[in-house]
């Protein structure tokens, strides 16, 4: 999944990503709240060398600032603050201790602050002077002359531990690495729900389950709608930059789907109409003899069914619409014996005479899953555009589809995602009704 495609899935689950995000951020205020309140004491330190030298004072100022680089360090280790926890006898272990003890130079100096933290004001206090104390006598023990002459480097207390301060737990630092957190939890939940969730949803869904490239997308809404005019122009320049089946006359495309919700009527009609832009002879073949969907949006009568029994010529059947450019063969008489007429030498002839009058051919053809037309017609056709519609297609069914066209040999050109911006209406067999045939038909009433 690239970037474009898994930010356009954190656009469609923007409640899952919110949920998660504003649920570890709570959690993470949450936490900051209820921390224990500390007091913080603080005491000051003094490392100097001390005694007769012969170095000058610069090398002294170089010692005297290494020794207060390694005290730090010493200050913070569990072994001054084992010494503390014997000298007052503590519960608490050296290691939690040790983690309340924070030591900085103050810049420019070689002077130390010390800050404690302890339950209680009290104990802050006592906590700070105790290892100020114990540190001074580790120091001198570990201390040695620098040289050939008697000088030391000693350490003393400058101040005494100062008044304790309430340490208020940090509500705004804990939700800060909740957001973080929550950034991490929502682009997961977002990326789980994407690879798990059944349906078509995005395109980039499409290009997984079926393996295909994504021609395109198209809204639904109807044929005069900007949007869906520059959908249908870009998907016309991608059919025709692809790669051209070897031979003469113009190209055949099948558009079928991988189940019948799919609206590829209105694809259809939308897609022919816009390959006329350039002045080609366009034609619309309706091949779905179960169930004629041309025949409502244009209203014509014979059609394929009659060309492929031989009750009709096809130059009879052909109606000219729109700007005469377009033609429409319709399916004609409703049959349940299409699969015994589709894949016959008449429909292979037909295809042949077609191709010779028409620049572009666009079949629409039945559903994949359902019934076996589509299959026999790939077979005389250029390529196959698949079409799927957003939250309504599933993937496992999508999947099966591309796998069935696969089988018998279909040169499968990609999907083209119908979007559901305006929401598919449905006809009374439950089927999905594009905007454009519904248009179409109320015109003509």
């Amino acid at each position: 999944m690239t970037l474009p495609e898994f930010l356009d899935a954190i656009r469609l689950r923007w409640k899952i990503f919110l949920t998660a995000f504003l649920g570890c951020v709570g959690l993470g205020v949450i936490l900051g709240l209820v921390q224990p309140t500390g007091y913080v004491s603080t005491v000051r330190l003094l490392v100097s060398a001390q005694g007769t030298t012969t170095a000058t004072s610069y090398e002294n100022l170089q010692v005297e600032s290494g020794r207060a680089d390694t005290y730090v360090a010493l200050l913070t280790s569990e072994v001054v603050a084992q010494r503390v926890v014997d000298d007052l006898g503590l519960a608490k272990s050296a290691r939690e201790l040790s983690t309340g003890v924070n030591a900085t130079i103050v810049p420019q100096t070689t002077v130390i602050d010390v800050e404690v933290t302890g339950d209680s004001p009290e104990q802050a206090r006592l906590l700070a002077d105790t290892l100020a104390r114990e540190f001074v006598e580790y120091s001198a023990a570990l201390e040695t002359p620098t040289g050939s002459d008697d000088q030391r480097v000693r350490t003393t207390v400058v101040s005494s531990a100062s008044p304790p301060i309430r340490q208020m737990p940090a509500p705004v630092n804990f939700g800060l690495l909740g957001a973080f957190a929550g950034l991490v939890a929502g682009a997961t939940a977002v990326w789980v729900r994407s690879r798990t969730d059944p349906l078509v949803r995005i395109p980039s869904d499409a290009a997984a389950a079926s393996g295909l490239p994504v021609l395109g997308s198209v809204p639904s809404g109807g044929a005069g709608s900007t949007a869906n005019t520059e959908s249908y122009r870009s998907l016309r320049t991608r059919l025709l930059t692809a790669e051209r089946r070897e031979g003469t006359g113009g190209q055949v495309w099948q558009v079928t789907s991988p189940d019948p919700r799919c609206d590829t009527a209105g694809v259809v009609a939308l897609l022919g109409r816009t390959l006329t832009a350039g002045g080609s002879r366009v034609l619309i073949v309706d091949a779905d003899l179960r169930g004629a969907h041309l025949d409502e949006t244009y209203g014509l009568g014979p059609g394929l069914a009659e060309v492929l029994t031989g009750v009709a010529r096809v130059d009879h059947v052909v109606q000219r619409i729109d700007n005469g450019l377009l033609d429409a063969l319709s399916a004609g008489i409703d049959t349940d014996d299409s699969i015994d007429l589709l894949p016959t030498s008449a429909m292979a002839e037909l295809v042949d005479a077609l191709r010779a009058d028409y620049a572009f051919v666009v079949i629409g053809t039945p559903a994949v899953a359902p019934v076996s037309d589509a299959a026999a017609v790939s077979r005389y056709t250029d390529g196959v555009l698949v079409v799927v519609t957003e939250g309504t297609t599933r993937r496992r069914d999508l999947n099966r589809a591309v796998e069935c066209l696969h089988t018998v040999g279909a040169r499968l050109m990609g999907v083209v995602v119908r979007t559901n911006r305006k929401g598919p209406r449905r006809g009374k067999d439950g089927a999905q009704k594009s905007d454009e045939t519904s248009t179409s038909t109320k015109h003509r009433r």
